[in-house]
């Protein structure tokens, strides 16, 4: 698709497409929902990723980056215990014994199994992901990258771990000129910016607490024995760029110091 063929009923989300693609900043290809980036929408990405690497990493965390593969078993194990969505309703998803990651945190707990340290162990990890559905919509890529820190520890460090990233990652959304506003959805809770006018607004973070659901599955436990509860942050990373070039104006070098400042793009 070379450009995106406006009509008068064209949504918010289509015309905003077609303006991200007439500057370059994706590049388009003939399916919908995969696109390359341009030079200035890798130059937000960094910006944006130097900045989550600021605001999470401390000396203790562990450092990851993984495919966007994953054994066919391994899905498997997590699809049957409803963990995550099953990828593979897309034939182009399943590659015979790997299938296309639908989450960066997929591959952390089952590296987990065993008994933590008492503090816990919290990884940081960025991994390409992948959703079947085609769409219009670019905050609806098929094909996007997912930063992460999880958690592993006791139930009270897992909720302390949840409950901290709620306020930081709010703070963080607030710093970078983006209102946001809280969406719970049982143990999760996304974190939502209204990006355009007209449009519904989209969940650039979620914070999850999972409970002892992954300590149960993967049999990560606790110095004291008991299964390890985890929660986990992620960020989408296209979607954030996506809402500062609609916040901010479609050329970073005109945005405001203070934010350039921050994402280091000067």
């Amino acid at each position: 698709m070379s450009a995106v063929p406006l009509s008068p009923s064209a949504t918010p989300e289509e015309i905003y497409l077609s303006r991200l693609m007439a500057a370059r900043l994706l590049l388009p290809t003939s399916v919908p929902g995969i696109y390359g980036r341009g030079a200035r929408f890798v130059q937000v990405l960094e910006g944006l990723e130097r900045s989550i690497t600021q605001l999470g990493r401390t000396e203790s965390t562990h450092v990851w980056q993984c495919p966007p593969i994953l054994p066919h078993t391994a899905v498997e194990k997590y699809t049957r215990s409803c963990a995550f969505p099953h990828p593979r309703t897309s034939p182009e998803a399943n590659l015979g014994d790997l299938t296309l990651a639908p989450s960066a945190c997929c591959y952390v707990y089952p590296t987990l199994t065993g008994t933590l340290a008492a503090a816990g162990c919290t990884i940081d990890i960025e991994s390409w992901c992948y959703r079947s559905a085609a769409s219009l919509n670019p905050m609806q890529m098929r094909a996007f990258r997912m930063r992460e820190f999880v958690y592993a520890g006791t139930e009270a460090q897992a909720q302390g771990f949840r409950e901290s990233w709620v306020v930081q990652a709010q703070a963080f959304l607030s710093a970078l000129g983006l209102e946001s506003e809280l969406q719970a959805q049982g143990e999760t809770l996304d974190i939502m910016v209204p990006m355009l006018s007209g449009a519904c607004p989209t969940a650039l973070l979620s914070v999850h607490h999972h409970q002892d659901h992954f300590g149960k599955l993967f049999d990560i436990r606790t110095p004291d024995g008991a299964h390890a509860h985890t929660s986990c942050v992620a960020f989408g990373m296209e979607r954030l760029a996506l809402a500062l070039l609609a916040q901010h104006g479609l050329q970073p070098s005109k945005w405001p110091q203070k934010l350039r400042t921050r994402l280091q793009l000067d």
